[in-house]
């Protein structure tokens, strides 16, 4: 009758309380990288519906023209030397013989500066100068710190689990 004393139907036994207390400790430690790891999928897959549109957008791009760099706005120096990067217009001339005067952004060079341009023909506002698609990298390299801590936290639940024999 020694296992009645003084316990309600429910409560653990001593003995047992540690190993809720881990439980609980690993739950707890569990939940925010469960929570990380969701943001990093979801923002994989955000990421991807808008490559998605990229894509898109760049298989419109048919036309090949050569551009001119127009005017720069290039950025000054904390020496007070100019640099010709930043932002600035490029013009083309495209297949239906219109001039077209676009913005651009990030692209070193002077004016006079010869680019090759591809655009969609029926919008030669969507243009794109090299390679504008995106890869498996640009979806891990922006969610990997969610990741990265995603599994850290599980890792360590994992460690507090296990007992120290």
């Amino acid at each position: 009758m020694s296992h009645l004393s003084g316990r309600f139907p429910n409560e653990p036994s001593p003995p047992d309380f540690g190993a809720l207390k881990r439980r609980l400790a690993q739950v707890l430690v569990a939940a925010p990288g469960i929570v990380l790891l969701f943001l990093a999928l979801h923002g994989a897959f955000a990421d991807y519906r808008h490559m998605q549109d990229v894509r898109r957008r760049a298989e419109a791009r048919t036309a090949l023209a050569e551009a001119t760099i127009a005017e720069t706005h290039g950025l000054v120096s904390g020496k007070g030397t100019r640099i010709e990067e930043g932002a600035g217009t490029i013009s083309f001339t495209a297949v239906s013989g219109k001039e077209v005067r676009v913005p651009y952004r990030g692209f070193s060079g002077s004016p006079g500066t010869k680019l090759s341009v591809r655009y969609d023909p029926r919008n030669p506002e969507n243009y794109a100068m090299g390679n504008d698609l995106f890869g498996l990298s640009d979806l891990l390299f922006d969610n990997a710190p969610f990741f990265l801590i995603g599994l850290y936290f599980l890792f360590l639940a994992m460690k507090l689990g296990r007992r120290n024999a």
